[in-house]
């Protein structure tokens, strides 16, 4: 990534803040809040007490979401994946669009990607630039079953911003791409499937899905999966095909 920041000035800057001083009230310094917030990324927990933790409420930030992003983003950019990573999980549920620029440049990154993306749909909605970006991060990343599942939870994330705003044009676009690329996703088929009819029930019995179906099998699915494909297809045949609507 461009601009990353070393890990060795990471650790002098931040550590070298947190020698005497701690955030008391609201009434943080920049420096005091980067500390806190590199504590809670860097202080890991187990189990359930991880899941619990709550970011906004170990630091002290005044109630400025945008300054606490802020830091997100600079700990984001930072040379040290691990933390990168952790970062942005966190940038994710309190980015705000002043972060927008950040998480576009993100979505390219194979370690970030996933999770800008999906910060980025939670922040802008579906747009056709956050379509465009959903389809950038799909075209660099390689076809491995966890991957496949990354494009899973991308889509789910792109059909949950549909579902709280939406005009038919993005709609559209949204389900286009989704379908553009629904037959190379050969590892998790049938979760795909599945997601597509939650999000539209015309879905179900479509010529639509018969070609994706038809172009799964093509691509090889796994024995896990194929009875799965093939029974679909054949129920999709026998509609008669001919008759399905679009």
């Amino acid at each position: 990534m461009k601009h990353k920041i070393q890990t060795g000035m990471l650790a002098a800057l931040f550590w070298a803040v947190a020698a005497v001083v701690t955030c008391h009230a609201d009434a943080c310094t920049d420096e005091e809040l980067r500390r806190d917030v590199l504590e809670f990324l860097t202080t890991r927990c187990c189990g359930n007490v991880e899941a619990r933790r709550v970011l906004t409420n170990e630091v002290r930030f005044g109630g400025d979401t945008n300054r606490l992003a802020c830091v997100l983003s600079e700990f984001a950019q930072t040379n040290d994946d691990q933390i990168a990573e952790w970062a942005m999980w966190q940038l994710k549920k309190y980015a705000t669009p002043a972060q927008l620029p950040f998480l576009y440049s993100c979505a390219t990154n194979p370690v970030l990607g996933k999770t800008a993306v999906e910060s980025v749909l939670r922040v802008e909605g579906v747009t056709s630039n956050s379509v465009g970006l959903v389809q950038a991060y799909i075209n660099i990343t390689n076809g491995n079953a966890a991957v496949h599942w990354d494009h899973i939870y991308v889509f789910q994330e792109m059909i949950n911003a549909l579902r709280d705003s939406s005009g038919e044009q993005e709609r559209k676009m949204a389900f286009e791409l989704i379908l553009n690329h629904a037959p190379d996703n050969i590892f998790c088929p049938i979760q795909l499937d599945r997601l597509i009819i939650s999000a539209d029930s015309s879905y179900r019995q479509s010529k639509r899905r018969l070609s994706v179906l038809r172009g799964v099998l093509g691509n090889g699915v796994d024995e896990y999966d194929i009875f799965y494909v093939t029974n679909a297809i054949n129920e999709l045949v026998a509609y008669p095909e001919e008759n399905l609507p679009y």
